[in-house]
């Protein structure tokens, strides 16, 4: 499912601010009163809470489509796309490691995390639900075509890329979260800042030049999220995989560019 619409400036810029204030109000307002209430988020009820909030991009894409009824055409595919999302997603964490020497640890580290996700359906259930199915269905498949109709890959990027930071920013102030337990004035928070601008790159490559769509982002999203998942903790390293995937960025760029069509 994706949007391939031709809508005026104005009305597109209509729609994204009304997805912007959906999407955060149904990511942010939860997230809000969970912090004011210190619930704990291993409790059911506010677990639930906590994963429909995740769900804000997806779910204000969704109350967009109904509302404004609008045609959804285009799940888009093709040979290539699907082993080009896992490699593009998992890549920078993984080589990060290698270049460090952790690979010896990384089996004993996937084994404690898969145990700890309940073995390997739930954690593929969670990879998929927590990011990818939450998220993508709203950025890429809601903001990112509109951007695109008046837009080059750069301002995208930089637009999108930072919209999908300011919408994570809460998540470090709520304990029992990853980021939380990162730090927002950190290096681990800032290289998460930075790293995103390259991973929408990537996305965007996937869905548009490959002809992959939403399901192409997903891929990504939840690859990159298991493999950082399941490698040893970079600790300063965490350098190395901003590093790592931004050059991939910047080769996918090369690619991208000198196989557009003349």
């Amino acid at each position: 499912m994706t949007t391939n619409v031709v809508e005026s400036k104005t009305m597109t810029r209509r729609r994204l601010v009304e997805f912007g204030v959906l999407c955060t109000a149904l990511t942010w307002v939860p997230y809000l009163f969970l912090g004011v209430l210190k619930a704990d988020l291993d409790q059911p009820v506010p677990r639930l809470v906590f994963g429909l909030a995740a769900s804000g991009p997806s779910l204000a894409a969704l109350v967009m489509w109904l509302w404004h009824r609008e045609r959804r055409r285009g799940v888009w595919w093709s040979m290539g796309w699907p082993i080009a999302a896992v490699v593009l997603g998992a890549a920078a964490p993984l080589v990060a490691t290698a270049l460090i020497g952790n690979l010896s640890e990384l089996p004993g580290h996937a084994s404690s995390v898969i145990a700890g996700a309940g073995g390997m359906l739930g954690a593929a259930v969670y990879t998929l639900l927590a990011g990818p199915i939450a998220e993508e269905f709203g950025w890429r498949g809601y903001v990112q075509p509109r951007l695109r109709q008046y837009y080059g890959l750069g301002a995208t990027t930089a637009i999108l890329g930072t919209a999908w930071w300011l919408w994570h920013v809460p998540l470090f102030f709520l304990p029992g979260t990853g980021q939380h337990e990162d730090g927002f004035f950190t290096q681990q928070g800032l290289v998460f800042f930075l790293e995103l601008f390259p991973l929408t790159f990537l996305m965007l490559f996937v869905t548009e030049r490959l002809r992959g769509g939403v399901p192409a982002a997903i891929l990504v999203h939840a690859a990159w999220n298991l493999s950082t998942e399941l490698i040893p903790p970079l600790g300063n390293a965490v350098w190395l995989e901003l590093a790592v995937v931004t050059a991939m960025a910047g080769a996918v760029s090369w690619y991208w560019r000198r196989t557009l069509p003349a």
